[in-house]
């Protein structure tokens, strides 16, 4: 009746009424002054990574192929769906072009974390190469 309920479709859309809510209005200062800037700072920060993970989600299906080299992986202490959050130094190995090296953050299965040196597999965008996908 008053759009209570509603389930959007579009992920982006989702994250992006979330962040409109969250952090404008008469709800946005609810929330501020409920959870504390120290949690809406967390909340923040899940809600940017999680733009960023739906900004390079178009990339499995556009991208183009290519193997990469770990040059270096860290932990960032990020969880999603009990799989840690990483970031990675990679020497991308193009099927066409010259080689590049880009960071990537992604969330890797804990069973079969990549260590320095490991070839993997990505999809990157010829058009910005900073956008990167592990697959």
């Amino acid at each position: 009746m008053f759009g209570f309920g509603k389930k959007e479709d579009d992920p982006k859309k989702a994250i992006e009424k979330a962040d409109k809510t969250l952090n404008s209005g008469l709800t946005g200062m609810f929330t501020k002054a409920f959870v504390g800037q120290d949690n809406m700072n967390k909340i923040n920060a899940s809600l940017d990574m999680a733009k960023n993970y739906t900004d390079t989600s178009n990339l499995s299906q556009t991208g183009m192929g290519a193997t990469a080299e770990v040059l270096s992986i860290a932990d960032t202490g990020a969880l999603i769906n009990f799989n840690p959050v990483v970031k990675m130094r990679l020497n991308v190995t193009p099927m066409y072009g010259p080689a590049f090296q880009v960071d990537a953050e992604t969330a890797v299965s804990k069973i079969a974390i990549p260590r320095v040196g490991d070839k993997i597999n990505i999809k990157y965008n010829p058009a910005n190469t900073s956008q990167v996908l592990v697959i």
